[in-house]
Parts: structure tokens; sequence; C-alpha cells
């Protein structure tokens, strides 16, 4: 499940001997010692709490208590939190037992937390016990530190109105093709309280906030979390996994497809191959489960499986090829019906219903793994395609040569504009060879539905005759681009080139079925070079080839999609990611640290992804040699730590200590080989051994699941550990200051909008920052929303506060100071601060004039789109690095440097602008002063040297 923001750092062990403060020194030392066995703690980077306490074989966390039956396992787990509920940061009375079920090796006993009647987001808590009644581990996350009120300030109403209105503003999926957000609906609100940045595995703050799920029938489901007392929205995210080609994903039509077939039903009887397919992969999914692991369809409790086809929408025409799961079902764009694309589809329902990872950073990144592990050992086994055991295992470090790897276009002639021009490869249609193909060029001409003559290629073309046995190429415009290669392909066409409008090349996607030319775009610049060579009459030849020069393996193992005609080759490989630009490891160059795609699942889902494939063939990866325990002991691992070990906010390390406690709990276990044939158990796999846990711990370590990506180097805006505005030799006097605590009343608030039906955000006080500030600050806000429009919605405007007049003593410096939170949209809205000198003009205080966290940006120009009236100007702007919030921070400016000397009278002025529309929270000020810098006496120094002397 889910959507988000920045990369997860992992959690870090708490080591005996550390100070385990953090997580309840007393009580961890108290746990150890009632242990049998060595104990592995580690603690939860985000709360500071253990998130993970296991014993080492043969051990048990609470020996006093026998557990052999699911009435003692609940019993024995119930007693050991409710002694040590505070090591992972809940009180005994916060846990609610939510589930105790037996599975083959021992029992789970699983607790949510609620703080006064509401449900923590994200809690679970998993007591595992063997069949020997010896309680193995006990892990999860718990929010910590609950002190807050449970009555929200915004009501349900507005809380939805809010949600609803940011999911309208920012639609889900990509900037070209945004999903269909008309009848949005919020389709629940619920209270809980929710930890800021725990997804993240980041420190955060408890909040009360409104869960609100919106929706509408063209397939939008996310989850929107909004601050119950200030109305701010926290937190987004998409309910709707969906298999990832080169774009965004997301859902289209929601409406029931006419039924077909159901089991019972003859078979194959009316139905296409392409009917047949989705048919049998489903029904590979289902019994992988039911043979392997004894799970009866994803909830465990025999619910249907449907798979509905053909599925486009028809307000998206750029929305297939795809796929996707949504809560109910699973919808397959025509030629997408690979084994392993449907079956990474059902992935996404078993995890929804085991471990229910949020789909967001690390755990969203779990997700999309746990989906390719399913529909990859899946494609390995069921005979259906050429991938399976056949091929042998990879070579370490070697793409496949049916890897989409990188390509060029060489201009070849005319001489004056000879050059390799940067190029990306369509994600359909045949891959392009080393060989590649050469031609002479001719640009494609068609007519468009208003009669003009265009050059897009979204018509049949006009010249045919000339493009026959030619390369093409087109401009981007407005209809898909495999409708340009299929115009291309029709004129007669030997590959089509795509001219790109700016000058980043990128992997066009669509539906491949039908396509035999190949086709590739490149940027404006080569784009036009080639136009006007061709223009000016002369003769461009190009050729298209594939220009990596490393070795490749001749193999189909590892890769997802390879099969699906739709895609045209393959979306990801497990074995060596890098291929596809995903990591590999964490510390890899590809590790997606921005925001987009849910915080990167898709492209980090390489790391784990990586891992299984290791585990399963063996190799050497990071200077670490893996030994390979082949795909029934790797399968069943991951399954026992889906299923009785992660929680819906494990990240890697989690991971890592999730399939550590599994394995152990394996070893000698009987397990089952992998079967997919109806009513066809594998039989009895190998054991599970004590070296296999081994290997395991080496695939840990080779690609990086206990390391954080500390690459991502994500900062706040506002730097922390502010100097003193004065030095050491310096006394430091307060000359005016205002804490706001009684309010605006000593400052003369002004501003303006642009429309003259607009409207801004007057400055107030407010007791409820953001940012866990405790005291009264000054608000300048920044809401989402307004209109961009000129109308009254429109929010283009500037609110200031002035400050009352101050008189600058002599001294050897003086200092503004002021503590400030920023969270605005990134470049068109922001605050600066202008100062007015004995009555004269206001004028921005220059950027030199700062000593410390002087303003981070310069406001978008007017020429850029912004009608914020501080456009082009230096501004705070925008919000902490990887996050939608902000945080504190202190500022110093020399007003030396300002244009302010000793006796002079100067005036403050904070002003705080916004564009038409957009917006996060706004700038937030506390404890703004003016401050004299004094040398100190030394006449003490000198008593003290009198003082030693002898008499």
């Amino acid at each position: 499940m889910g959507a988000g923001f920045a990369a997860v750092p992992g959690m870090q062990a708490v080591a005996a001997g550390t100070n385990a403060a953090a997580a309840g020194d007393s009580l961890v030392q108290q746990l150890r010692g009632e242990a049998t066995g060595s104990v592995v703690l580690t603690q939860e980077r985000a709360t500071g709490k253990v998130g993970f306490v296991r014993s080492a074989a043969g051990g048990d966390l609470m020996p006093s208590l026998e557990g052999d039956s699911l009435r003692g396992a609940v019993d024995k787990a119930n007693a050991y939190l409710g002694k040590y509920a505070g090591v992972f940061g809940a009180t005994k009375d916060q846990l609610r037992q939510t589930d105790a079920a037996a599975g083959r090796y021992g029992w789970t006993v699983t607790y949510k937390q609620y703080y006064r009647g509401l449900p923590v987001f994200g809690s679970t808590i998993k007591a595992n016990l063997d069949k020997a009644g010896d309680l193995t581990s006990v892990n999860g996350y718990a929010a910590p530190g609950l002190d807050l009120s449970v009555t929200p300030r915004v009501s349900k109403s507005i809380a939805s109105s809010h949600a609803i209105g940011t999911v309208h503003a920012n639609p889900p999926g990509s900037a070209e093709a945004p999903a269909d957000v008309t009848g949005l609906e919020a389709s629940s609100a619920e209270l809980v309280i929710y930890r800021t940045g725990a997804i993240r595995g980041q420190q955060g703050t408890n909040i009360l906030a409104w869960m609100v799920g919106v929706t509408n029938a063209h397939g939008v489901n996310d989850r929107v979390f909004v601050d119950a007392a200030t109305g701010k929205v926290v937190n987004r995210y998409s309910l709707t996994e969906a298999f990832e080609t080169n774009r965004e994903l997301y859902d289209a039509t929601q409406d029931q497809a006419h039924l077909e077939w159901k089991d019972g039903d003859a078979f194959p009887g009316t139905l296409t191959k392409y009917q047949q397919d989705l048919m049998y992969d489903a029904g590979n999914s289902y019994w992988l489960y039911a043979n392997t692991f004894g799970r009866d369809s994803f909830d465990g409790q025999g619910t249907k499986m449907v798979t509905v086809e053909n599925y486009s929408d028809p307000n998206d025409p750029n929305y297939c090829p795809n796929a996707n799961w949504n809560g109910q079902r699973i919808n397959m764009c025509p030629g997408s019906e690979a084994d392993d694309v449907v079956s990474h589809e059902w992935g996404h329902a078993y995890t929804e219903y085991t471990s229910g990872l949020i789909y967001q950073w690390q755990p969203g990144a779990l997700n999309e793994s746990y989906s390719d592990v399913w529909g990859e050992t899946i494609d390995l086994i069921n005979g259906r395609h050429d991938e399976g055991e056949t091929n042998g295992p990879r070579t370490d470090g070697l793409c496949s040569q049916f890897t989409r790897g990188p390509v060029g276009v060489l201009i070849n002639s005319p001489a004056s504009i000879a050059k390799d021009c940067d190029a990306a490869p369509a994600s359909y249609g045949p891959v392009v060879t080393k060989t590649g193909v050469t031609g002479n060029v001719v640009q494609g001409v068609d007519t468009a539905a208003d009669g003009s003559t265009t050059t897009d290629g979204c018509s049949p073309f006009d010249n045919a005759a000339a493009v026959s046995g030619k390369i093409a190429i087109v401009d981007r415009g407005t209809c898909t681009f495999d409708t340009k290669t299929a115009n291309a392909q029709a004129a007669g066409a030997t590959a089509l080139i795509i001219g790109n409008r700016d000058e980043a090349p990128f992997s066009a996607s669509g539906d491949g079925t039908g396509i035999t030319i190949p086709t590739v775009m490149i940027g404006l610049t080569d784009r036009e070079t080639i136009k006007t060579a061709l223009g000016g009459g002369s003769t461009v030849n190009v050729t298209i080839r594939d220009i990596s020069s490393d070795p490749v393996d001749n193999s189909y193992r590892w890769l997802i999609g390879e099969q699906a005609p739709a895609f045209g080759g393959a979306l990801r490989d497990m074995w060596q990611p890098t291929c596809y630009g995903d990591p590999g490891k964490v510390s890899d160059a590809e590790y997606k640290c921005a925001t987009d795609d849910n915080g990167g699942v898709h492209g980090n889902s390489g790391v784990p992804n990586h891992g299984y494939a290791l585990l399963v063939d063996g190799g050497t990866y990071n200077g670490v040699t893996v030994p390979g325990i082949g795909l029934d002991k790797a399968a069943n691992i991951w399954w026992q730590t889906q299923l009785d070990y992660l929680t819906p906010m494990s990240d890697f390390t989690d991971m890592a200590d999730s399939l550590d406690a599994a394995c152990t709990a394996l070893v000698g276990q009987p397990i089952q080989k992998l079967s997919v044939q109806r009513l066809t158990p594998g039989g009895p796999a190998a054991p599970i051994t004590a070296a296999d846990c081994q290997a395991v711990s080496a695939m840990e370590q080779a690609v990086q699941f206990r390391t954080p990506p500390t690459q991502c180097n994500f900062q706040p805006l506002l730097a922390k550990g502010a100097p003193a505005a004065c030095g050491k030799a310096f006394t430091t006097s307060k000359v005016w200051g205002d804490d706001f605590e009684k309010g605006l009343g000593n400052w003369t608030k002004g501003g303006s909008t642009v429309y003259p039906d607009g409207h801004g955000y007057p400055w107030r006080t407010t007791g409820s920052a953001p940012g866990s500030h405790a005291s009264k600050v000054a608000a300048g806000r920044d809401p989402q929303g307004g209109s961009c429009s000129g109308d009254a919605d429109d929010v283009s405007s500037v609110d200031t506060i002035a400050s009352p007049a101050v008189s600058l003593p002599n001294g050897a410096s003086r200092h503004l100071v002021f503590q400030h939170y920023v969270s605005t949209e990134a470049g068109f809205d922001g605050g600066n601060v202008k100062i007015k000198v004995n009555g004269g003009a206001w004028k921005l205080i220059p950027a030199g004039a700062y000593t410390f966290n002087g303003p981070n940006s310069t406001l978008a120009t007017n020429d850029e789109g912004s009608t914020d009236p501080l456009a082009g100007q230096d501004a705070w702007t925008g919000t902490d690095g990887g996050q939608v919030h902000g945080s504190w921070g202190t500022t110093v400016v020399d007003l030396k440097a300002a244009g302010a000397k000793a006796g002079d009278t100067v005036k403050f002025r904070f002003d705080m602008g916004r564009d038409g529309c957009g917006g996060v929270e706004g700038w937030y000020l506390d404890n703004v002063k003016v401050v004299v810098c004094k040398k100190k006496s030394n006449a003490s120094g000198r008593h003290a040297a009198v003082g030693t002397r002898r008499h």
C-alpha cells in the first residue's frame, strides 16, 4: 500500500555496553538478563526505541513462562510486553492484541498501539514463539512519548475538504499524464495518532491527524493525513500499487468488466490466448502460496481472485501499457499479460494482507520488491516460457543481452553536423542491437485534425513514399508515442527518431503490440540540427545502435516483464539492477533520493530484488561472497519474513533483522518445494541449516541492508547550531525583542493582493506552531490551495508585519536575531526581511549582512510564471530536504552590513509572499530581538593576577 518523500535511513544496532538510554537503559539491561542465550537488539532510528529483539538459536526471551500452545503463547507474549512495552516506545495499556495465529513453526501474537482510544498509524508489535514455546523475537514500531489532546480543532468535514483539495491540486500520476480527478470524494475519515517522519525513519513529533481516504470512480485511491490542529496536510500516499513501465503508475477506470469466464466453466472454452494466459497466471499465483505456504488466496480466507482484462482509461490515452492491483482486483492493459507481470500484481495483494508495507520510501521499495520476487519466482518455475532453470545462474556483474541498454544516434553525414547524439530507447518495440539500423533520415509529414500540416507523426504520413525504406524523424506532440511509431511503420520506415521538446531525451513508453521497428528519442538541439540540415536540402545519414561496451549474458533469468509484448522488453533486472538504472546496493549512485515515485519505491526495490537473486544463485558482489541456497529455501525464508516479522513501517534494516529471525526460526523445520500446479504440492524440500542463515547474513552485507543512504544527504533548510551573535570576548545585551506571547500588538500589519478579487493571509499569532515549538509564534501562512486564475480564490499576495522603531546604541556590533520555520511552495512562495533606517525607504537586507542562515534561494520571476509580489527577490523558500515540512532555526543579521549604525533608528519588516496557488504551511517567526555586543572588561583578569602575588 502507499506513497511518499525521501530515502529511509536504516535502524542502528544497539551494541552491548553502549548507552541505550533512548531505548530504556534499565529495561534493556533487565531484558538481557532475563533471556537465555545471547540477545540481539536493534534501535529504531525514527524513535530511538528498540525496534527488534531476538534471541540466538535455542534461546528464549522469557524462559520463566511456558508458551507451547496458542493460549500459552498469548499469555507469554502479554507478560513480556507487560514488562517491556516501554523498550519499544509504548506503555502496556496502549497495546491491544489484534491477532494470535498458529503457523507451521509456532505462534505469532500481534499488537497495535492505541492512545486514548485512537489507533497509532503504522504501529504493530509482533511476538514470535517457536513450537517449543520459546519466545524467539519481538519486533515492530510504536510511537513513544504520547502526550497530546485527542480533541480535534479541525472538523472532519474541513479535513476532508483539505484532503480532496490536495489531491485535486496535485493529481497522482505523472506531469505528462495526471490521473483523472473528477468526482473526488472522501470515502473515509478517521482520527489517528500520526508520528511525523516515522515512515522515512526520521525523528518526528506525535500529532492528532485525520486519515482521509480520497477516491473517485476513475481509479484515484489516496490516503491523506491532515493535522487535526492546523488543517495542514502532513502526508499523502496512494493505496493503488501498479506495475511500473518507465512512466508514473496510476489507475484508470474502476468499472467492472463483463464476466468472460469463471472457475467451473469449460477451459479454455472460448477464451483467447491472451485470456488463457491471464487465468493461467492467476492460477500460478494462487497455487504457489497454497501449495508451498498453505495460504488460501491473498487474504488467507479463499477470497475470489478477480482479473480485469483489456483495461484502459478513456480519459488518459497514455495509461497503457500498464497493470495494477487496486485493492480488490488486478487490472491488465492489453499486451501486459506476462506471467511475472500478472504475478507481480497478485503479489501486492498478498503483501497488503500480510505485512501491509506502506507504499512509501523503503517500506514501499520492499512492497514493490516482494511483488517482483514472487513474480519472477513463478516465472522461473512454471515452465511456460524460456526463462527457467535451464538458463542457469547469470554471470556476476553482467547485464542480459535482452536488456534495453544505452543507445546512441550517430550522425554520419553531412560531415558538418557529424556527431554522437544522446538518445534513449523506447520501452516498446524491438531492442536496438549493436549493429543497429543505418539509413537516410526523412522528416515525417502528416495532417492534423484541423487540416494543418504537422511534423509530429500523430496521423498517417502524407509523404509515405519518401519515408519508405528510410529512418523517419518526427516531433513530440499530443498523441501517444506508439501511435507515432505505428504511423512511421505503416509508411515503411525502418526506424523512428522522436525529437524531444527539451534537451533531455527519455525512454518513450507505449503499447508495443505489432511494433516491429525500433524507436529512439533525441534532445531538442540535435533534433533541430537534423531538421535544419534536411530543410537546407542536405542528405542526413544516421546509425541507431546499442552503444554499451560491456559483455552481456545470453539469459532472460531475473528479468522482469521481458515477455510482455506491450513493454517490448524487460522493465527491471533483479540480478544486476544497475543495468536499468536501479541500485544493486544502498550506497549505489543509482539509489533514488528524490520524492517522486513515492520516494523511489520502484527504483530502490532493486536493492532487495538483488538480495533475493543473489541468495538464490550465489555470487560475489560488493566484495562479499554469498553462497547460493536455491529457490526453495530462499522463497520460504522470504515468505516467513513477510508473514511473521515485517510490519507496515519496516525499512531495509528491519528487513535484515526479519530475515535473520525468520531463517533462525526455520532451521531444521520442514519446508515445501515450490509448486504452481493445481493441487500438487512440491513435496518436502531440503531443510534450512545454520549455514543457510550465514548466507542470508552475507547477502544482507553485500546489498547493504543495514547501511543508511547517507549519499542522499538531506539537510534542513535552516542549519542547526547557530553561533552566538556576539563572540566570547563580548557581552550580549538585548535592546529590543518580542516573543509574540501577547500577540502582534506592537507590530504594524500590511499587505496587498495582485488581483482585486484575490486574497492573502494576514499575519497572526498562534499557539499551534509546527515543528514541536511550544510557545506562541507569528504565522505568515502559505496553505495549499488557491486558483492561479486571478479570481477570488487567487492568493497572489504579500502580507507584512513591521516592528516598532528601535534605537541602536553604541557597541562593537549590533545584530538582528530571530527564530523561524519555513515550509512553503519552493521557488514561488517565501519570505524575506526589509529594513528602514531613520525613516527612509524599505530596503531588502542584502545577502552579505546575514552571518547565519540567510535566505536560501531567489524566488521565481514573473517571466518564469510567478505572480508573487516578491518575485525575483532573495527569500527563504521551500522545505527541509526530502520532506514536506520545515524545522526551526535561528538567523543572525549584522546590522552594520545591513546599513544601520549606532545612533540610527531602525524598523524591520517581515514580508511573506505567495503566487496564486499552491503552498505548504508557511513562514513562522518567534523571539525576534536586537542585541548589541560590547567588549568584556578585563578588570577581573587583573584582579585575579594580583591575587596570586606573594606578600
